[in-house]
């Protein structure tokens, strides 16, 4: 009989790590505790399942405490890996502009193909079985739920975070990691539109637009007398920019969003949108004084007709202080200026984010500092791995984070599969 395995968690990179642990020649039991495995999977990339990226910079878009680790893992097993692992399992993959998904753009056929996989390699799938407890005794694993108590070898922990817990991601993972002695970074919403403070938002709910979007940590009043004296750059994105009711969302919001939850005082933070971002100031200023010439006899509105949603014109006017009943014609140029300055920088105060209802994927979680970034094992227990979105990394938008699952499930599966054990130290 080959080494038994325990794989707490359906998802991604419990599945994968059933995979790989079992092409080992382990004993592997996938404890689900959903109907069904895999339901997160279904709803990445809108359903599309964005597998990977073929960044060639993969390596080095992550963040918390084990972006190092991450960068490490997948250098080892990256894009190219994953491609290969899916072509073996029968699923044919497409891409454009670097992102990757499956040829039917559906995300049943990459769970199908993992599925099918851990039935031809018998691995035992149990589902409604959430892990509600576990412990170490004389060397293997004893793992209850509420139905049964299952005992292992060895035991990867893919539990998830705590992005849509509807899924099944509902944090129970990090408790199950503290029960070891683990330490656990906060998790924070990441990839989750952005709330804003204000009225107007309301009248634009619904408005698409490409945008530059810059996110800055403005002075406080504490500070203003220290050595900053200007709001500082944190992060700058560009792409489809999405209106909702209560601020903001859309991809170019979700890359900036895990800063602004993981911040102590997001408040003090604000963005700056580029509605114009092809063009330049001093192009626009010239480009509108001609425009306010040709439509000389029409209301205000006509100055950006066209050029931006007609939702968006109103907003602008009323902020640049341009009423209006006012014709183009008697618009004056200090007033051209301010519209522009509008256009390519209009502040948005941010309240905070969405909460993980909403959210795509967390940020925080597991410490990597307590894991081996070779193996991803524990360093505090034997035969203890984890996997996934319950270790503190996170990436951007794009395929990045359904990399790292497939690289730690990877990972954690081919390690707690090998026969041999290796000694750990405490720290």
């Amino acid at each position: 009989m080959g080494k038994r395995v325990i794989i707490a968690g359906g998802g991604a990179a419990g599945l994968t790590a059933a995979v790989f642990a079992a092409r080992q020649g382990a004993e592997v039991t996938v404890l689900e505790g959903m109907e069904r495995p895999g339901k997160k999977l279904l709803l990445t990339g809108n359903g599309r399942c964005n597998l990977t990226n073929l960044d060639v910079a993969l390596s080095g878009k992550y963040y918390g405490s084990g972006a190092a680790v991450a960068r490490k893992l997948t250098e080892q097993f990256g894009a190219s890996e994953v491609l290969s692992f899916f072509e073996e399992l029968g699923l044919l993959t497409t891409e454009k502009n670097g992102y990757v998904y499956p040829y039917s753009l559906q995300s049943g056929a990459v769970l199908g193909a993992l599925l099918s996989e851990i039935r031809r390699l018998r691995v035992k799938l149990k589902l409604g079985e959430k892990v509600e407890s576990i412990q170490q005794e004389e060397e293997r694993w004893k793992v209850k739920t509420a139905s049964w108590c299952y005992t292992a070898d060895a035991l990867v922990l893919a539990c998830g975070g705590k992005a849509v817990p509807s899924t099944g991601s509902d944090g129970s993972g990090y408790a199950l990691a503290r029960m070891l002695g683990h330490s656990v970074t906060v998790p924070r919403p990441a990839l989750v539109p952005l709330e804003c403070n204000g009225r107007m938002y309301e009248r634009l709910s619904g408005v698409r637009c490409r945008a530059a979007v810059s996110l800055y940590r403005a002075i406080s009043e504490k500070n203003k007398n220290e050595v900053q004296k200007e709001a500082v750059l944190l992060k700058k994105d560009i792409g489809e920019l999405q209106w909702t009711k209560y601020g903001v969302s859309g991809i170019v919001i979700f890359q900036l969003s895990r800063f602004v939850s993981t911040a102590s005082h997001p408040q003090q933070m604000y963005l700056e949108v580029d509605l114009l971002p092809d063009f330049e100031k001093a192009y626009l200023v010239a480009f509108l004084e001609r425009r306010a010439a040709l439509f000389s006899k029409e209301r205000t509105v006509a100055l950006l007709s066209g050029l931006l949603h007609e939702k968006l014109i109103p907003v602008l006017l009323k902020n640049a202080e341009i009423p209006e009943k006012l014709s183009c014609g008697e618009v004056d140029a200090v007033q051209i200026e301010r519209l522009v300055v509008q256009a390519k920088k209009l502040r948005l105060s941010l309240a905070g984010t969405k909460s993980f209802d909403v959210c795509q994927v967390c940020a925080g979680g597991v410490d990597c500092r307590e894991v081996s970034d070779k193996t991803l094992e524990s360093k505090k227990w034997n035969n203890l791995f984890f996997a996934g979105e319950l270790l503190d990394v996170d990436g951007p938008c794009g395929g990045y984070n359904l990399q790292w699952a497939w690289t730690s499930g990877y990972v954690a599966g081919m390690s707690a599969g090998k026969e041999k054990k290796e000694e750990k130290g405490t720290i």
